[in-house]
Protein backbone atom coordinates (compact mmCIF):
# COMPACT_ATOMS: atom_id res chain seq x y z
CA UNK A 1 0.00 0.00 0.00
CA UNK A 2 1.33 3.44 -0.94
CA UNK A 3 1.25 6.14 1.71
CA UNK A 4 -0.02 9.47 0.46
CA UNK A 5 2.60 12.18 0.87
CA UNK A 6 1.87 15.09 3.22
CA UNK A 7 1.32 18.53 1.70
CA UNK A 8 2.49 21.96 2.78
CA UNK A 9 0.36 24.79 1.36
CA UNK A 10 1.81 28.27 0.85
CA UNK A 11 0.02 31.46 -0.14
CA UNK A 12 1.57 33.37 -3.05
CA UNK A 13 0.67 36.96 -3.97
CA UNK A 14 3.92 38.31 -5.38
CA UNK A 15 4.74 40.38 -2.30
CA UNK A 16 8.05 40.25 -0.44
CA UNK A 17 6.29 38.61 2.51
CA UNK A 18 4.92 35.84 0.33
CA UNK A 19 8.40 35.23 -1.13
CA UNK A 20 9.72 34.78 2.41
CA UNK A 21 6.81 32.46 3.21
CA UNK A 22 7.61 30.42 0.08
CA UNK A 23 11.25 30.06 1.10
CA UNK A 24 10.21 28.89 4.57
CA UNK A 25 7.59 26.52 3.18
CA UNK A 26 10.03 24.98 0.69
CA UNK A 27 12.60 24.33 3.41
CA UNK A 28 9.96 22.83 5.70
CA UNK A 29 8.39 20.67 2.96
CA UNK A 30 11.82 19.30 2.13
CA UNK A 31 12.58 18.57 5.79
CA UNK A 32 9.33 16.63 6.34
CA UNK A 33 9.35 15.04 2.85
CA UNK A 34 6.08 16.70 1.86
CA UNK A 35 4.66 17.97 -1.41
CA UNK A 36 4.46 21.75 -1.79
CA UNK A 37 1.27 23.42 -3.02
CA UNK A 38 1.57 27.06 -4.12
CA UNK A 39 -1.83 28.79 -3.96
CA UNK A 40 -2.92 32.17 -5.23
CA UNK A 41 -6.31 33.84 -5.43
CA UNK A 42 -7.52 36.40 -7.92
CA UNK A 43 -10.55 38.59 -8.42
CA UNK A 44 -11.88 41.16 -10.84
CA UNK A 45 -11.23 44.75 -9.81
CA UNK A 46 -14.47 46.51 -8.94
CA UNK A 47 -15.79 50.03 -8.66
CA UNK A 48 -18.89 50.48 -6.54
CA UNK A 49 -19.38 46.72 -6.67
CA UNK A 50 -19.29 46.52 -10.46
CA UNK A 51 -16.45 44.55 -12.09
CA UNK A 52 -14.13 46.72 -14.17
CA UNK A 53 -13.10 45.34 -17.53
CA UNK A 54 -9.85 46.50 -19.07
CA UNK A 55 -9.03 45.38 -22.58
CA UNK A 56 -6.23 42.85 -22.48
CA UNK A 57 -6.33 42.46 -18.68
CA UNK A 58 -6.95 38.94 -17.44
CA UNK A 59 -6.45 38.64 -13.67
CA UNK A 60 -6.62 34.84 -13.80
CA UNK A 61 -3.82 34.71 -16.36
CA UNK A 62 -1.73 37.21 -14.38
CA UNK A 63 -2.20 35.09 -11.23
CA UNK A 64 -1.27 31.90 -13.10
CA UNK A 65 1.93 33.48 -14.45
CA UNK A 66 2.87 34.77 -10.99
CA UNK A 67 2.45 31.41 -9.25
CA UNK A 68 4.23 29.54 -12.05
CA UNK A 69 7.15 31.99 -11.87
CA UNK A 70 7.35 31.41 -8.11
CA UNK A 71 7.32 27.63 -8.64
CA UNK A 72 10.09 27.89 -11.25
CA UNK A 73 12.39 29.51 -8.67
CA UNK A 74 12.20 26.58 -6.25
CA UNK A 75 15.32 24.44 -5.99
CA UNK A 76 14.97 22.16 -2.95
CA UNK A 77 11.67 20.31 -3.49
CA UNK A 78 11.63 18.09 -6.62
CA UNK A 79 9.55 19.54 -9.46
CA UNK A 80 7.17 16.56 -9.48
CA UNK A 81 6.20 17.38 -5.88
CA UNK A 82 5.37 21.05 -6.59
CA UNK A 83 1.74 21.85 -7.38
CA UNK A 84 0.10 25.17 -8.23
CA UNK A 85 -3.46 26.29 -7.59
CA UNK A 86 -5.03 29.44 -9.02
CA UNK A 87 -8.58 30.13 -7.80
CA UNK A 88 -11.00 33.03 -8.04
CA UNK A 89 -12.19 34.38 -4.72
CA UNK A 90 -11.12 36.04 -1.48
CA UNK A 91 -7.55 35.01 -0.63
CA UNK A 92 -8.39 33.80 2.87
CA UNK A 93 -11.18 31.53 1.69
CA UNK A 94 -9.10 30.12 -1.17
CA UNK A 95 -6.16 29.38 1.15
CA UNK A 96 -8.31 27.79 3.85
CA UNK A 97 -10.05 25.58 1.29
CA UNK A 98 -6.71 24.57 -0.25
CA UNK A 99 -5.31 23.65 3.18
CA UNK A 100 -7.90 20.96 3.95
CA UNK A 101 -5.91 17.83 4.69
CA UNK A 102 -2.58 19.71 4.62
CA UNK A 103 0.24 19.35 7.13
CA UNK A 104 0.56 23.14 7.37
CA UNK A 105 -0.52 26.39 5.75
CA UNK A 106 2.23 28.98 5.37
CA UNK A 107 1.47 32.66 4.71
CA UNK A 108 3.33 35.94 4.92
CA UNK A 109 2.48 38.51 7.56
CA UNK A 110 1.00 40.82 4.99
CA UNK A 111 0.77 41.06 1.25
CA UNK A 112 -0.67 43.68 -1.04
CA UNK A 113 -3.29 44.92 1.41
CA UNK A 114 -4.07 48.62 1.74
CA UNK A 115 -3.12 48.95 5.41
CA UNK A 116 0.56 49.81 5.03
CA UNK A 117 2.60 49.04 8.09
CA UNK A 118 0.15 46.58 9.61
CA UNK A 119 1.88 43.85 11.59
CA UNK A 120 -0.58 41.16 10.54
CA UNK A 121 -2.63 41.30 7.37
CA UNK A 122 -6.30 40.41 7.13
CA UNK A 123 -5.61 37.29 5.06
CA UNK A 124 -3.07 35.84 7.48
CA UNK A 125 -5.40 36.64 10.38
CA UNK A 126 -8.32 34.96 8.58
CA UNK A 127 -6.20 31.87 7.93
CA UNK A 128 -5.10 31.63 11.56
CA UNK A 129 -8.72 31.63 12.69
CA UNK A 130 -10.23 29.36 10.03
CA UNK A 131 -7.63 26.94 8.64
CA UNK A 132 -8.14 23.26 9.47
CA UNK A 133 -4.40 22.74 9.95
CA UNK A 134 -1.50 24.50 11.72
CA UNK A 135 -0.76 27.95 10.25
CA UNK A 136 2.74 29.42 10.03
CA UNK A 137 2.92 33.19 9.56
CA UNK A 138 6.33 34.19 8.22
CA UNK A 139 7.61 37.68 8.75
Amino acid sequence: MTKQRDTVVVGIDGSECSRKALTWAETYASAVDADLKLVTAWHWLTSYGVPLAYEGFDPAEDARKMVEAAAAELRVVPVDRIHTVVEQGPAGNVLVDASKGATALVVGTRGHGTLAGALLGSTSSFCMHHAPCPVVVVR
